[in-house]
């Protein structure tokens, strides 16, 4: 399990993707902090599935159902999370609302809606480093701890590479375009030596750096790729969770293997991807009315 998947870290970490990225109302934060919060309460580990029956189950004789579900679906949402960000190995949840319970396929972005948030030249040096970042979602995949955790050494540019630490923090190689490693280094030249001189406290190596040059947290680079979304005009939600599974997505679209996504992706199985080749629809159905005898 990657470190930073501490019990009340993972936890905070959690809130902000509620709050930030989903946009839930702050009742339902507050309310998921409280049921989650007694949960993980004097753990120094996240609890394992028997451990999360055995507390829905003490729950039963203080509690509504409606509470119960409540606090069911608050774990269930949290162990998704978690294994989406790579910060678990297993959704150890998984199957916990019952068999009802759709899987939600990822949304993502169309060719079209990428073009219009990346063909943009921006005006200042934090634009620069925005859309530094927002290519290199885009280009590489990369969750938003992954990003946040990237080093100024990260980005091998001789050979067109970017190195992540993904889930289990297990290092992984990935290719990057060439216009997004352009941007990437033209951040790294004209841009992040003024945010670091701004630092009041050294930055490290940290490639993302903030307006006053500490390292950028996942709570900025949500509100980044929001405001880009705003700025191009799309109606759609955005996210990088978006631009992850629109990289995904359209390479599976493009005719690429599953393995090699898989790979690309850091995903621990072959099981995870496959849900890529079910949002393809518009190709999959002309493929069927070009090749099929009856289509």
């Amino acid at each position: 399990m990657h470190p930073a998947a501490a019990p009340q870290q993972a936890l905070a970490d959690f809130l902000v993707y509620l709050g930030v990225e989903l946009q839930v109302s702050p009742h339902t934060v507050t309310a998921y902090r409280n049921d989650l919060g007694r949960l993980l309460h004097g753990r120094g580990e996240l609890p394992d599935r028997q451990a999360i029956d055995r507390h829905l189950g003490s729950l039963l004789a203080s509690h509504a159902p409606a509470s119960i579900a409540r606090a069911a679906a608050a774990i269930r949402g949290f162990y998704r999370f978690l294994h989406a960000e790579g910060l678990a190995a297993d959704d150890t949840a998984e199957g916990l609302l019952g068999p009802k319970l759709e899987r939600k396929l990822p949304k993502a972005l169309t060719k079209a809606s990428m073009a219009k948030l990346l063909d943009h030249e921006p005006d200042c040096e934090l634009g620069v480093r925005d859309h530094a970042l927002l290519h290199l979602l885009y280009a590489t995949g990369c969750r938003v701890s992954e990003a946040t955790g990237l080093r100024t050494h990260s980005v091998i540019a001789e050979h067109r590479l970017v190195r992540a630490f993904g889930k289990g923090n297990k290092e992984r190689l990935g290719p990057i375009a060439d216009t997004a490693l352009q941007w990437l280094l033209r951040y790294l030249k004209e841009v992040r030596p003024t945010l670091r001189a701004r630092a009041a406290r050294d930055p490290g190596d940290v490639l993302f750096l903030s307006r006053t040059g500490r390292p950028l947290d996942r709570v900025r680079v949500y509100q980044i790729v929001q405001a880009a979304c705003a700025r191009a005009g799309l109606a759609v939600a955005c996210s990088p969770h978006a631009l992850r599974h629109s990289f995904a997505t359209h390479l599976v679209a493009g005719g690429a293997d599953l393995r090699s996504v898989e790979e690309m992706l850091g995903h621990a199985s072959l099981q995870t991807t496959q849900v890529y080749t079910h949002v393809d629809h518009e190709r999959l159905r002309a493929v069927h009315s070009k090749l099929h005898p009856r289509g």
